[in-house]
């Protein structure tokens, strides 16, 4: 079976193509030769108002854990946006699948073991008192301290920042891995789908980065110049779900739009607002004085309700009128 869109190998009662998401349909002979003589791959970038909302998530995304298996559970029968509960199930089965899939191919779990590793020794370093200028260093980028400051929510927040660090890195290095170069984005064209926005979102994006300035804090525990590596990874993680509607965008849009057949652009706004807000947040975490993220995260989230609001009652129109002209 090929997929009738991009011509990509499918396995056989495959419901949607691995790579592009296009509902797998029944393609005949001549279809397929033509396909396999003229691929025809969509290289440019998807407009905002054409991107159509899709449970799929491919293979490239990096999104599950650190198998290979996408979620091709059909829940967008119809077209119509299903509630939360089938998008954290559906997503669950996926995650579970790859966590099969990743110890079918050992491979894919050295990343975290090699983390779990450095982590482990660089912890029992420095609590013997061995602390010295490389360690630091490799402390830093590692973030190793997650979760050694801050009390039990420092601890929790650094349990949840090193998952989200370790996925970052199994992603990045996916990413850069794949034998399938079709159709990648240029760096620019991946910054600015993952960290710009539209104006008719402009709210859900600074009530976003507010959100991710406070959700830094957490993981941080309040250590936050160790805690920048952290930070720029979940960043990533946020901006690769926007870019590849992710987990989060999914999950938000099933909130925001149950029921729908066309997804609100405030999902994606909010989690490309995470992303921005986790880089901007490790930058000034350098800096080391919690109160300046605190003032900047209150800012941001009070002005981004209040724009939100303005938005959704029409008082602010910004968005609305790009698109009539």
């Amino acid at each position: 079976m090929k997929c009738s869109k991009c011509g990509n190998e499918l396995p056989e009662n495959a419901k949607f193509c691995t790579k592009c998401g296009q509902k797998v349909e029944v393609v005949s002979e001549q279809t397929t030769q033509e396909i396999q003589q003229e691929p025809q791959v969509n290289t440019e970038p998807i407009p905002q108002e054409q991107t159509k909302f899709n449970y799929n998530a491919p293979i490239t995304s990096g999104e599950t854990a650190m198998g290979g298996t996408g979620n091709t559970d059909d829940y967008s029968s119809g077209g119509v946006i299903p509630g939360p509960g089938k998008v954290i199930g559906g997503t669950f089965k996926s995650f579970f699948r790859s966590i099969g899939s990743a110890f079918k191919d050992p491979k894919r779990l050295i990343p975290a073991i090699v983390l779990a590793v450095i982590w482990l020794t660089l912890n029992i370093l420095q609590a013997c008192g061995i602390n010295p200028v490389p360690t630091q260093i490799l402390s830093f980028l590692t973030f190793a301290n997650g979760g050694m400051s801050g009390g039990l929510f420092g601890a929790i927040g650094g349990i949840i920042g090193k998952g989200l660090f370790v996925g970052a890195i199994c992603s990045i290095i996916r990413v850069i891995t794949t034998k399938n170069k079709t159709g990648k984005r240029s760096l620019a064209e991946s910054l600015k789908g993952s960290l710009g926005f539209t104006l008719d979102a402009l709210g859900a994006y600074i009530l976003g980065a507010g959100v991710a300035v406070f959700l830094f804090l957490l993981i941080s525990g309040g250590a936050t110049r160790m805690a920048c590596l952290g930070g720029l990874a979940t960043s990533y993680l946020a901006g690769r779900s926007a870019l590849t509607n992710g987990f989060l965008t999914r999950l938000l849009t099933s909130f925001i739009s149950k029921g729908k057949t066309k997804p609100s652009p405030v999902p994606q706004g909010i989690v490309k607002g995470l992303a921005a807000g986790f880089a901007l947040s490790s930058l000034l975490g350098l800096i080391n004085i919690n109160l300046i993220l605190i003032i900047l995260g209150s800012v941001l989230i009070n002005a981004g309700i209040v724009l939100m609001i303005l938005q959704l009652t029409g008082v602010i129109k910004i968005g609305k009128e790009e698109k009539a002209k």
